[in-house]
């Protein structure tokens, strides 16, 4: 991510290079990068492609954004364009768009649907999201509070839509805007995507995206990927990988995979704010005729990108329409839980039926350290939490 040097207009501070978090200076990397990302995802209706949209028009929607494209590439499914501050997703009729750090990317909206009415495009939904920062006073204005933030929201849909906060006022929560313009039946629909947001990393882990290489190296990035086992684990997902380095320290990529989805991998890896985040729709389909089971899989690949990061917590999302509850089963949390201790987990129904869950997760000692403390598990109350079409090839008896 750009917590990589670079100064406040996004220009790189040119630091000296190091190699790993213990020899680098104080003065040479910021003490603090918010790695919490900011999601804007947008489906659209109509016979066009967003993918006939000009590069140069996807740069002014990236400046809007105050952020900027650091690399492309073109797939037959998709494009996706890699940012300073992590990543843009084009589909046909889907847009997603996601920064960091103290990006603004709903000041991007209107000018995204000008460019996809150009194309014969018209915007069908709209979903912004995000996790609680880490410094909200660090912030732009526009995202310092709850309540302005929604007020953008409002503005950028002309008013349609409304708000949700999913998971604990005082804990780790996550905020969601929810916007429809047209009528759908997502019952009819297969699509979902899940996110990994991952906090305090060990330092073995950290130390893989630290390097000596000048930023944007070719060689520094595959070094990252390598290392830190991202390479054998897009491999495993048969894809093909735009990664980046950044100098002294910090990693995007964007991954296309054989079968169309995407995954997108951020990772800021400062001891003082440490944090990664995956993303993908691995094994998504369109229509619930095309869903294969995607259980097994998508458990396995969860399981795998925490065995990487090995975060000291974190918080897991998937949004899903409802025509893929029979491919997903219990899937994706089933592979969390064998591996952490669950603290809470909120779920939403929106429209016809799409759904949004929201899991947080800590490692087991922490957990058992709380409960010495005298804190209740959550293991007792985890059936009727857990929503009935997340349950249903679970361990946990539906009621």
């Amino acid at each position: 991510m750009s917590a990589n040097g670079r100064d406040e207009n996004g220009v790189a501070a040119g630091k000296p290079p190091v190699l790993s978090s213990q020899s680098v200076a104080a003065t040479t990397v910021p003490p603090f990068f918010e790695g919490t990302e900011k999601r804007i995802e947008i489906d659209f209706a109509g016979s066009g492609d967003l993918r006939k949209i000009p590069y140069a028009s996807w740069e002014e929607v990236i400046q809007l954004s105050k952020t900027q494209i650091l690399n492309s590439k073109e797939t037959e499914e998709f494009t996706s364009f890699l940012l300073s501050e992590s990543s843009l997703i084009v589909y046909p009729s889907k847009v997603m768009l996601k920064t960091c750090g103290g990006t603004v990317p709903l000041n991007a909206v209107a000018r995204i649907f000008e460019l996809a009415a150009s194309v014969g495009m018209e915007e069908e939904w709209l979903c912004y999201s995000r996790k609680n920062f880490l410094e909200p006073s660090a912030q732009p204005p526009e995202y310092a509070s709850q309540e302005s933030e929604i007020s953008v929201c409002k503005k950028a849909c002309a008013g349609i839509g409304e708000s949700y906060l999913l998971g604990p006022m005082t804990g780790e929560h996550w905020l969601l805007y929810d916007a429809a313009f047209k009528d759908t039946d997502c019952s009819s629909r297969a699509e979902f995507h899940i996110d990994i947001m991952m906090y305090d990393l060990p330092a073995d882990v950290r130390n893989h995206f630290f390097s000596a290489e000048p930023e944007g190296s070719r060689k520094g990035a595959e070094e990252m990927t390598k290392h830190s086992g991202l390479g054998a684990l897009t491999e495993g997902m048969k894809a093909v990988i735009d990664d980046y380095c950044f100098s002294p320290c910090g990693y995007s990529a964007n991954v296309h995979t054989a079968c169309g989805a995407y995954a997108v991998v951020h990772v800021t890896p400062q001891e003082e704010c440490s944090y990664a985040s995956f993303e993908t729709n691995f094994g998504s389909r369109k229509t619930p005729e095309d869903q294969a089971d995607v259980s097994e899989s998508l458990n396995e690949l969860v399981g795998k990108v925490l065995d990487l990061f090995r975060p000291a917590k974190f918080t897991l999302t998937l949004f899903t329409d409802q025509g893929a509850e029979n491919a997903i089963g219990g899937a994706p949390f089933e592979s969390a839980d064998a591996r952490y201790s669950r603290r809470n987990c909120t779920s939403s129904h929106f429209e016809q039926d799409y759904v949004a869950t929201i899991v947080n997760y800590v490692g087991r000692k922490i957990e058992n350290k709380r409960l010495r403390k005298g804190d209740s598990s959550d293991e007792d109350c985890q059936k009727k939490l857990l929503p009935r079409m997340l349950r249903s090839r679970s361990g946990l008896a539906l009621a």
